[in-house]
């Protein structure tokens, strides 16, 4: 089963529209149809809140081919090809945001330790 069939299914399970997933989310409704037609493929972390919207393991939203393959692989080979490149696609904004808090918590280290001097 492909994502955009998953999604669909987890949808209707919820019993929501398009539309009120799509407003959940933040996106418009067209971006949502597209990921449900597998006319286009959310990043992970739009995968991530779906997963927290429909209460479902980031797991469940993709192919059982994938799941099967990453647990038979050693070294943790890259599970992306088997996705269409989607998986290790990490948004620049969620690096932003690591970064942004190690910022925070270097200086948080530099202040107690100023104190404990």
């Amino acid at each position: 089963m492909q994502i955009g069939s998953k999604i669909k299914s987890f949808r209707t399970e919820k019993g929501l529209s398009s539309q009120q997933v799509a407003e959940a989310l933040g996106v418009s409704e067209s971006t949502y149809r597209r990921y449900e037609a597998d006319k286009s493929y959310p990043d992970i972390i739009f995968i991530d809140k779906m997963a927290q919207l429909f209460n479902k393991p980031v797991f469940d939203f993709f192919p059982e081919r994938i799941q099967q393959n990453n647990h038979q692989q050693a070294g943790g080979t890259t599970i992306a090809d088997s996705f269409r490149g989607t998986i290790n696609q990490l948004s620049d904004k969620l690096v932003q945001q690591y970064e942004e808090r190690i910022m925070e918590l270097k200086k948080d280290v530099a202040y107690w330790k100023s104190k404990c001097e």
